[in-house]
């Protein structure tokens, strides 16, 4: 599934407009629909406006593996607590769990309600990753402090020219990823 797809798929999950998720995410509705269409790749800011607006992590867009809440279920099994009454404990709504049950993405509120009670990262609560303290795109959940942080962040973009503005869009991103972990080391 391409990201166009992807993001068209939580869009109408979400039961957004073109028009209404153009607004959330500062991007014209015509600039949508040509990257649902996939007929542009939207830059990394971009994205992340776009996964804000529709309160997911970035993983979510990027990653091609599909949703699976195995590690939630399996985190319940461990706590020895079912999932109807883990809901009911955190207040999650009826349709949350609902959703949860079929694989599908809740609210942000409930994503984040499972993550600070497990202890764990968003990625790895929707099956992105096989550890709780791993994460595929950084996102609000804050994780578990790592015991070994990377020095280098490789992607790899086939057939792609950046340009200035988002050749800058980028580098100001390593700058404020590396200004946050300066502040959350203090």
């Amino acid at each position: 599934m391409s990201i166009g797809t992807r993001i068209k798929s939580f869009r109408k999950q979400r039961g957004l407009t073109q028009v209404k998720l153009a607004e959330k995410a500062g991007i014209s509705r015509s600039y949508l629909a040509d990257v649902e269409a996939d007929r542009y790749n939207p830059s990394l800011s971009t994205l992340m406006e776009l996964a804000q607006a529709l309160g997911i992590s970035v993983s979510c867009l990027l990653d091609n593996r599909e949703i699976d809440f195995r590690n939630l279920v399996g985190a319940c099994k461990e706590k020895r607590v079912s999932l109807e009454s883990l809901c009911e404990l955190l207040k999650i709504p009826d349709v949350s769990l609902e959703l949860i049950r079929t694989n599908k993405l809740p609210d942000e509120d409930t994503m984040l309600k499972l993550c600070n009670y497990f202890n764990c990262t968003w990625d790895y609560m929707i099956g992105k990753t096989n550890s709780p303290d791993d994460i595929v795109f950084d996102h609000e959940v804050k994780p578990i402090a790592p015991n070994y942080v990377p020095k280098t962040i490789a992607a790899h973009f086939e057939n792609t020219e950046f340009t200035e503005e988002e050749t800058k869009e980028i580098n100001d991103f390593i700058s404020f990823l590396t200004s946050k972990r300066k502040k959350q080391q203090t």
